[in-house]
C-alpha cells in the first residue's frame, strides 16, 4: 500500500512541485492550502508523514503559523511524523520545530533526493512507533493504534474551568459523569478523555444506553454463550469485555431501568462479570465514563435512580456549558465546520456572508453543537455561491422564525416537532416518544433519519 503524505502549503506552484516529485516516488498525496484545511484532511483521513510549510499567509516569516499547526497535529495524532519546510534558511526557526516534536526539515528549495530520503526514513520510525506502542493481550495479539484525540474549540471564559478539570482528570482512571444539554459535546469530551488517558492505546466503547431494552441490556453488557437464549447461536463478548483494559462511554445513563442498574452496578464494584447462560466469572479491567443531560440528582429524588449507582460513576462531574453560554465559541466553531465541510464536499474557500454570520451569532441554537454543525454541513452542500447566505443556512424555528410554518415542507415540520419534543424532555427518548405518540423504535428511526442524535 502506497504511503500517503499530507502537505501544508498555502503556495500553488510548491503544492504542484510536490505533487509531481511524490506521486512519481510512489506516495499519494493531500494537499492542504493552510492549517485548518490539513487538520480537517488529518481528523477525516489517516497519514502516514506530514509535509508542512512553518510560514503562511498571515505571517510570512515568523514560523509562528507552523509551530501552531505543528503542535495541533500532535495533538490530533502524536504518533505522525511530521517534517517542516522553510523558505528562509532559518535554522533557529527549524530548530525550534524539532524541539517542538517535528522529525526533521526540509529548506525551501529542496533538493530531491533529499526530500524522497527524509520522508520514507520518517514513515519507517513512525510506523515502527506506532507498533511498538500497541499493547498486547493475553495472547499476544495487538488491540489496535492509539485513539486519536478529538480537536476541542473552546476559547470561551465558559470553557476555560472545563478544560482545566479535563486536563486534570484525563490521565487518571477515576470514573467521570459528563453532564450538559443535548449536542453539547459531551461525546467529544469522552473521546477527549481517553485519548489523553494511559488508556488510549487499548479501545474506546460507546454504548447509548437509551438504544437498549431490558430485555438484552444483560446480553448487551455482559455478554452471553452459545444456547443461553433461543438467538444465542455463538459465544460472544459484551460490551465490558470490549473495552477490557480501555474505556467504556455509557451515554444516556438516566435512561438505564433500574433492574438494569442494580447489574451494572455489581459489576462496577467487583470488576467481575459472567457471560448470560455461563457460570465461569471474567474480571474486567475498564474506566467507565458516563453522560446524561438529566439531572441525576433529581432523578435520586424521584427515585428513578439509584444513589449508590451514582456515587460509583460520578467520582468527578464535568459540566458542558450550552453553546448560548459560551458565544466567543460560535464564531470559531463555524469556521471550523465550514473549512472540514467545504473540504469535506470539494468546495475550498467558502465562506459567511455578514449576514449570515449576524443570524449564526443572533440564533438561539437550542441543539447546541451538533445544530450548528448540522446547518453548516447542510449550508455548504445547497449553496451556489462562493459564500453562504442566510437562506443556505435555514435557521428555522416552529415560533419566531424567519419562515412560517405553513411555508415549511411535511418532513421540515417533523423534524422540527421532533427536534422540540426532544429539547423539552432533554434529550430522553423515552418521554419524547410519548409526547409525540410514537413508540421509541418509531422515534429512533426518525432521529436516524434526520440525523438528529438521540443521545444527549
Amino acid at each position: 500500500m502506497a504511503s500517503r503524505i499530507l502537505i501544508a502549503d498555502d503556495q500553488p506552484d510548491v503544492v504542484e512541485a510536490l505533487r509531481l516529485l511524490l506521486v512519481s516516488a510512489g506516495f499519494e498525496l493531500e494537499a492542504a492550502g493552510g492549517p485548518e484545511e490539513a487538520l480537517a484532511r488529518l481528523e477525516n483521513g489517516v497519514f502516514d508523514a506530514a509535509l508542512i510549510d512553518l510560514n503562511y499567509t498571515r505571517d510570512t516569516t515568523s514560523g509562528r503559523e507552523g509551530l501552531d499547526l505543528l503542535r495541533m497535529l500532535h495533538d490530533i495524532d502524536s504518533t505522525l511524523p511530521v517534517v517542516v519546510m522553510t523558505a528562509w534558511g532559518s535554522v533557529d526557526s527549524a530548530v525550534e520545530a524539532m524541539r517542538r516534536g517535528a522529525r526533521d526539515y526540509i529548506e525551501k528549495p529542496w533538493d530531491n533526493d533529499r526530500l524522497l530520503a527524509t520522508l520514507k526514513t520518517q514513515i519507517q520510525l513512525g510506523r515502527a512507533l506506532r507498533r511498538s506502542q500497541k499493547p498486547r493481550n493475553g495472547d499476544g495479539r495487538s488491540t489496535g493504534p492509539p485513539t486519536r484525540r478529538p480537536r476541542l474549540i473552546a476559547a470561551s471564559k465558559a470553557m476555560k474551568p472545563v478544560l482545566k478539570m479535563m486536563r486534570r482528570v484525563a490521565p487518571s482512571d477515576a470514573n467521570i459523569l459528563i453532564t450538559g444539554e443535548h449536542g453539547t459535546g459531551k461525546e467529544v469530551v469522552a473521546g477527549w478523555l481517553h485519548a489523553s488517558s494511559a488508556r488510549r492505546l487499548a479501545p474506546l466503547v460507546t454504548v447509548n444506553m437509551g438504544g437498549i431494552s431490558e430485555g438484552v441490556f444483560e446480553s448487551e453488557l455482559f455478554g452471553h454463550v452459545k444456547g443461553a437464549f433461543t438467538d444465542a447461536k455463538s459465544d460472544r463478548a459484551g460490551f465490558f469485555e470490549l473495552a477490557h483494559g480501555g474505556t467504556l462511554f455509557l451515554d444516556e445513563i438516566a435512561n438505564t431501568s433500574l433492574p438494569a442498574q442494580a447489574k451494572l452496578l455489581r459489576v462496577l464494584e467487583t470488576g467481575e462479570l459472567q457471560r448470560v447462560g455461563s457460570s465461569d466469572v471474567i474480571r474486567v479491567d475498564v474506566r467507565l465514563l458516563s453522560a446524561t443531560n438529566a439531572s441525576l440528582d433529581q432523578a435520586v429524588a424521584e427515585g428513578r435512580f439509584r444513589e449508590d449507582l451514582l456515587y460509583r460513576i460520578n467520582t468527578v462531574e464535568i459540566p458542558i456549558p450550552p453553546l448560548r453560554d459560551r458565544p466567543e465559541d460560535l464564531p470559531l466553531l463555524a469556521a471550523h465546520f465550514l473549512k472540514r465541510d467545504s473540504v469535506r464536499y470539494g468546495r475550498p474557500g467558502l465562506g459567511f456572508t455578514s449576514d449570515a454570520s449576524r443570524a449564526l451569532v443572533d440564533h438561539p441554537w437550542p441543539g447546541n453543537v451538533r445544530e450548528l454543525k448540522h446547518a453548516v454541513e447542510r449550508a455548504v452542500l445547497m449553496s451556489d455561491d462562493p459564500e453562504i447566505g442566510v437562506e443556505d443556512l435555514a435557521l428555522r424555528t416552529l415560533s419566531g422564525g424567519t419562515i412560517p410554518l405553513e411555508e415549511l415542507k411535511l418532513g421540515e415540520v417533523e423534524r422540527l416537532l421532533i427536534e422540540r419534543a426532544m429539547d423539552r424532555h432533554d434529550g430522553n427518548v423515552s418521554r419524547a416518544a410519548e409526547r409525540l405518540g410514537l413508540s421509541r423504535s418509531a422515534l429512533y428511526r426518525r432521529l436516524a433519519r434526520y440525523r438528529i442524535d438521540g443521545a444527549g
